[in-house]
């Protein structure tokens, strides 16, 4: 069995304490070493939070950092990025954080179709809510690759 194609290599698990800053840091380098975003598109998103609050918070314990294509988006193609925290990544406004997917979309009327596809796969058997609560590299591994 192969990882979901929207993730490809772009997933981590960490089992160390990150404050909020960290953790937007960390699920968007593997993206900046694949050439998909700049720098500036992580930086556009840690300022957004400090102006108006963390806006990509979905659900309890999920995340989907995300800015504007503009804000540093080099890749034509939708990509995602994901990070496990062990230890849950607290936000300014207290809610606390151990999924973060990452979006960066080319333009801002692709990445419906990708959103639709990482919802469709995190609502299959329970996987957000799996994935979220899982707190052994192992058994987050048979989650991704199911």
């Amino acid at each position: 069995m192969s990882i979901h194609p929207i993730f490809e290599r772009y997933w981590q698990f960490n089992e160390e304490n990150l404050d909020w800053k960290s953790a937007i840091q960390l699920v968007g380098n593997s993206l900046i070493e694949n050439n998909i975003i700049e720098q500036r598109y992580i930086t556009s998103i840690i300022d957004n939070v400090n102006q108006i609050g963390a806006y990509f918070i979905i659900a309890d314990g999920f995340a989907l950092p995300h800015s504007r294509s503009e804000n540093g988006v080099i890749c034509e193609e939708t990509k995602f990025s994901l990070l496990k925290c062990t230890h849950p990544v607290i936000f300014p406004d207290g809610e606390k954080i151990s999924l973060l997917i990452m979006l960066a979309a080319s333009d801002n009327n692709k990445h419906i179709d990708a959103m639709s596809e990482l919802i469709e796969w995190l609502e299959e058997d329970n996987r957000l809510d799996n994935l979220i609560n899982v707190d052994n590299k192992i058994e987050f591994e048979n989650l991704l690759f199911r």
